[in-house]
């Protein structure tokens, strides 16, 4: 049987047309949904695919909040999830980096984040209907490296605007939640920068994760369907790492275990 959980809702997925914003766009179709995916590029991928439709836009314009709602009522005729994908996510030192790299990476994961949920959010309210918001974080925010400072604190002010919404909006019946992924190797779900991570990149960081593997995008796909769906109607202001493990402690002193008995005494 499949999967119909969605069967006649609409979402609005940001960042669809590649990575993990495409796996999700594609897990809500096989799952009922129609979805409106609101992206920089249509990279032709749902095309012919009636139940989804494409925009291109910049989230971090004030314009396409209210593009993107407006795309879900006129084409198909209500909207019910938002799911937050986009993001900039350069990397850059203190020393090296510039204030305008800064101010993008913000503007598109702070801001527009925060302009999606209020066009979805203000679209429930006047309608007189419940929805959920799913927002993409990182497990960074709680374990951050050299190099990503502005992404990591971008997702943690979502990760917290999330958490207030949640509180704003439960009076209205709309929930808000976040997955934070860990390493997700999306090679094969997108034509952006699929190799930007070298391979010894991504053998150190398969090392970190308990599980011994990486993350594929559909394990993602996954979490944000459930936070979505009316099996997790009574969950609002959570975040859930989609790490493997990685989030758990210090998987990486595992060589370092002492084999010393409870009663030594040092």
């Amino acid at each position: 049987m499949g999967d119909e959980r969605f069967s006649g809702q609409v979402a609005i997925v940001t960042g669809g047309s590649n990575g993990l914003g495409r796996a999700t766009t594609e897990a809500f179709v096989n799952a009922g949904a129609s979805v409106v995916v609101a992206d920089l590029v249509d990279t032709g991928y749902f095309a012919g695919q009636p139940r989804v439709h494409t925009i291109t836009g910049d989230v971090a314009d004030h314009g396409l909040s209210r593009t993107a709602v407006a795309a879900a009522n006129e084409r198909f005729g209500r909207l019910d999830v938002l799911v937050n994908d986009a993001a900039s996510y350069p990397d850059g030192t203190l020393l090296e980096s510039t204030a305008e790299a800064w101010d993008r990476v913000f503007h598109v994961n702070v801001t527009g984040s925060f302009l999606m949920m209020q066009a979805f959010a203000r679209h429930c309210v006047s309608a007189g209907t419940s929805g959920a918001i799913v927002n993409i974080s990182t497990g960074s925010v709680k374990s951050p490296r050299p190099g990503g400072a502005a992404y990591a604190a971008s997702k943690s002010a979502v990760e917290t605007m999330s958490k207030v919404f949640a509180m704003e909006l439960g009076e209205h019946g709309i929930r808000v939640n976040v997955v934070a992924p860990g390493y997700i190797d999306v090679r094969g779900w997108s034509e952006a920068f699929p190799d930007r991570a070298p391979e010894e990149l991504r053998a150190a960081l398969v090392q970190g994760i308990p599980l011994g593997v990486a993350g594929h995008p559909a394990d993602i796909a996954s979490a944000v369907l459930f936070l979505a769906s009316a099996e997790a109607g009574h969950i609002s202001g959570a975040v859930i790492a989609v790490d493997g493990g990685s989030g758990a402690g210090r998987f990486g002193l595992r060589r370092h275990v002492s084999k010393e008995g409870a009663n030594v005494r040092g």
